[in-house]
Formats: C-alpha cells, sequence, structure tokens
C-alpha cells in the first residue's frame, strides 16, 4: 500500500523535493532565462552593430565637415584669383581703373588706345598704348598704385621724355610736368575653353 509524502523517510522526501527543486528551475531555466539570455545576445550584436555605424558615421560627418571646409577655402582662393585673372575682359572697369589711378596720381592720361588682344594657351593679353604727362615723382606714384590693383596690371615698352607731344586731341603742358611717357599697359583674362570634342559615333 503507498504511503503519504510525510510517511516517506525524510532522506527520501529530501531526494523528491530536490528533483521537484531542479524539475521547477529547469522548466523557468528553457521557459524564461533562455529566451532573455538568446535576446539579451541578440541585442548585445544589434548594440555593438549600432556602435559600429555611430563610428563610421562620425568618421563621414568629420570627413563631411573637413570637406566644407576645404570647399570653402578653395572657393575663397578661386574668388581672389578672379579678382586678380578675371573670367571676363570687363575692359570698361579696367579703363576707369586706370583713368582714376591716374587722376588720384595727378598724372594727365594724354592717350589710351586699346590693341588687339592677344591669345595665351591660358589667358588672354589686353594691351593698350598709354601717353602720360607729369612729373617723375607723379609718375612713379602712379605705378606704384597700378601695382597694387587686385587685377594684375603689366606696364612694357615704358619710354620717358619731354613731356610735349604723343598725345590725342590738344591740350595744355603745364610748367609743372617735366617728364612725358609713352607705354604699354597690360591686362590679362581667362581663355574661355573650349569644350570637349562630342565622339562621333562609328556607323554600322
Amino acid at each position: 500500500m503507498a504511503k503519504s509524502f510525510n510517511d516517506l523517510p525524510a532522506a527520501v522526501q529530501g531526494i523528491i523535493l530536490a528533483a521537484v527543486a531542479v524539475v521547477l528551475a529547469a522548466v523557468v531555466f528553457y521557459l524564461y532565462v533562455l529566451p532573455l539570455s538568446s535576446q539579451i545576445d541578440k541585442l548585445s550584436v544589434e548594440v555593438k552593430q549600432l556602435k559600429e555605424e555611430n563610428q563610421r558615421n562620425q568618421a563621414v560627418e568629420r570627413e563631411r565637415t573637413e570637406l566644407l571646409n576645404r570647399i570653402a577655402q578653395l572657393s575663397k582662393q578661386l574668388e581672389t584669383l578672379r579678382s586678380i585673372v578675371p573670367d571676363e575682359a570687363a575692359t570698361d572697369q579696367f579703363v576707369k581703373t586706370v583713368y582714376d589711378t591716374s587722376t588720384s596720381a595727378a598724372i594727365h592720361l594724354r592717350n589710351f588706345v586699346a590693341q588687339p588682344p592677344v591669345a595665351r594657351d591660358y589667358y588672354v593679353e589686353l594691351p593698350f598704348n598709354v601717353r602720360l604727362d607729369g612729373t617723375y615723382y607723379a609718375l612713379r606714384n602712379f605705378f606704384e598704385r597700378l601695382s597694387r590693383q587686385d587685377r594684375i596690371v603689366s606696364v612694357t615698352n615704358l619710354a620717358l621724355g619731354p613731356p610735349a607731344g604723343g598725345g590725342q586731341g590738344s591740350f595744355v603742358i603745364l610748367p609743372s610736368e617735366t617728364v612725358g611717357a609713352n607705354c604699354v599697359i597690360t591686362t590679362f583674362f581667362n581663355r574661355p575653353q573650349a569644350p570637349p570634342a562630342k565622339a562621333v559615333a562609328k556607323k554600322k
């Protein structure tokens, strides 16, 4: 006849309780702990991937910032170069600059005649035959002021002489004018680059 649990020896009761505890622990492990552990492992992998992606994104952002800064620097340099050697002739503006410079230097600009442009590989020369009258120091001041202009200006074929003659129209030589000068003043602008030739499609 089967005995009740309380009638069993203490050792047997201990074994049974231990077995039940093991079974319950196994059930809890497989039903709760194991799924949570798998989920934790999965989340850990996702966290690692997100960290790596975040690090890559940070590196890309740093590169992007560096590139933007580099573009800004190059754009500033390009604007500076365009003021030195513009993309267009801007002849009217250049003529005004020379006239304003001669006035501020107390020089009489007697002659200012444009010559045919001279095309080079990457730029175009825009020369002008010029006749100037004034004092020696005023002439030197005029050329120094031209050299400080943003746009590149070249002075060639400089010939000094008496202030009389060499200009257009009638004008009076003042007693204070002691020297005259003939020269060629040249400025430059970028030569437009021809678009690349399109490949001719071969007929079948």
